[in-house]
């Protein structure tokens, strides 16, 4: 079993982890310009909109604006139905097809 990095509470009252090997085997590898942590963690915790995934309904996606000048995008998280986040990168948009479960 592997260690979490974070575990946090997401604007619904859920808790959402984050697993080391799912950061350093998948999210470092796959997505490196998402390289902290912290960041993945705030964008759960302190999530602009919730929406249900658009490939597998029982995942959760959360976003949340990162902006590092001149650049502005989201940070997109999927987190499975047990909580423990699958992935997380930047996009520049929401998919339409995503029905948003929250918002702030």
């Amino acid at each position: 079993m592997s260690a979490d990095l974070f575990s946090t509470t997401d604007p619904l009252g859920r808790t959402v982890r984050l697993t080391e090997r799912c950061y350093h085997d998948h999210i470092v590898v796959e997505h490196p310009d998402l390289d902290d942590p912290e960041e993945i963690e705030r964008s759960v915790r302190l999530a602009e909109q919730i929406a249900q995934d658009t490939i597998d309904p029982q995942r959760t996606v959360y976003y949340r604006t990162y902006q590092r000048r001149p650049q502005r995008w989201l940070v997109k998280v999927v987190v499975d139905e047990q909580g423990e986040v699958v992935t997380a990168y930047r996009v520049k948009r929401m998919k339409q097809e995503e029905i948003i479960l929250w918002q702030q």
